[in-house]
């Protein structure tokens, strides 16, 4: 059976352009979460590890920030749950890395998105949405 895959953005060494390279699907263990990334953001970070080579072993995934959906969870996990919605900062392993599809990081590193925000953030776009008729 395949090993389950994601696109995931990386550098092969420093100062080249970076690519889209297919990197496994981690399955969570302990207290570890699944994300889908449907967010992500660079860093200062990104560009010393993309130019410089800082703390890097190439290929390396890049990003740090993301915000996303929950997709699994291990059985340590007890905070989050599937289908929550979650944003957080991971820059240790390239599992947990942002510039991919899916991650798989501990739960201690997401912070919980509340429904109200949600909400907010709903009107906030059918409002913009409205007016730029």
């Amino acid at each position: 059976m395949a090993t389950p895959a994601h696109a995931a953005v990386v550098t092969t060494a420093p100062r080249t352009p970076l690519v889209i390279r297919q990197v496994p699907t981690i399955a969570p263990i302990n207290d570890e979460v699944l994300v889908r990334v449907e967010w992500t953001a660079s860093t200062p970070l990104d560009l010393h590890q993309a130019d410089g080579g800082l703390l890097v072993k190439h290929p390396q995934v890049l990003g740090g920030g993301v915000a996303g959906t929950v997709l699994e969870t291990a059985e340590g996990a007890k905070r989050l749950k599937v289908g929550d919605k979650v944003f957080g900062f991971q820059w240790r392993e390239q599992k947990e890395k942002g510039h991919q599809e899916k991650l798989t990081a501990p739960e201690w590193l997401f912070g919980k998105v509340s429904e109200t925000i949600l909400r907010q953030r709903e009107g906030l776009f059918t409002t913009l949405l409205s007016k730029s008729r």
